[in-house]
């Protein structure tokens, strides 16, 4: 991913790359431990942004989505395409380690808005999902990417009131 260093410094909101209204950095690394840089992480304002603009996507939409992520795991675009989609916008609380679940968390939360805030070690994973979005152009507000769940943002995301999809609680 050519632009992997500016997508760090940016959140995916309302369909489009975004710069943060937050300043706190955090250091991020790599799979093999290498620094990668800094992310910014979401603060209140950034989230009160993702969940303004919230909407659902279309039956076409999740299939659009479902044939972008193939490219990145068969199994998590299997279940994007299998998911049931939510009555109620989704706060992402799955980790992406289980292709299965966290796919079927990111389908159905396609139902009526997703925010997803992954923990610091996936961002180069999350990066890619929300490259997938941009791909399968769906509508604005379908899906948002806040970097990143940390004990900093994690009391700020269950104030949301969002439906969680990861059984209810943050998994840090």
């Amino acid at each position: 991913m050519d632009d992997l260093s500016e997508r760090l410094f940016a959140h995916h909101v309302g369909g489009r790359w975004r710069v943060p209204l937050s300043e706190q950095l955090l250091p991020v690394a790599g799979a093999d431990g290498r620094q990668l840089g800094q992310i910014v992480l979401a603060g209140a304002r950034d989230i009160a942004r993702a969940q303004a603009v919230m909407r659902g996507a279309d039956g076409p939409s999740q299939a659009r989505l479902a044939q972008a992520l193939e490219a990145i795991s068969p199994a998590l675009a299997e279940a994007v395409a299998c998911a049931e989609p939510a009555a109620a916008p989704v706060l992402l609380t799955t980790a992406p380690d289980d292709p299965a679940v966290f796919g079927a968390a990111l389908g159905a939360s396609l139902g009526q808005g997703g925010l997803w805030c992954p923990r610091p070690a996936a961002v180069v994973f999350a990066i890619r999902v929300a490259a997938a979005v941009d791909a399968a152009d769906l509508p604005p507000g379908a899906f948002a990417l806040l970097h990143a769940l940390t004990p900093i943002t994690a009391p700020l995301l269950k104030a949301t009131g969002l439906a969680s999809s990861g059984g209810g609680h943050m998994q840090l």
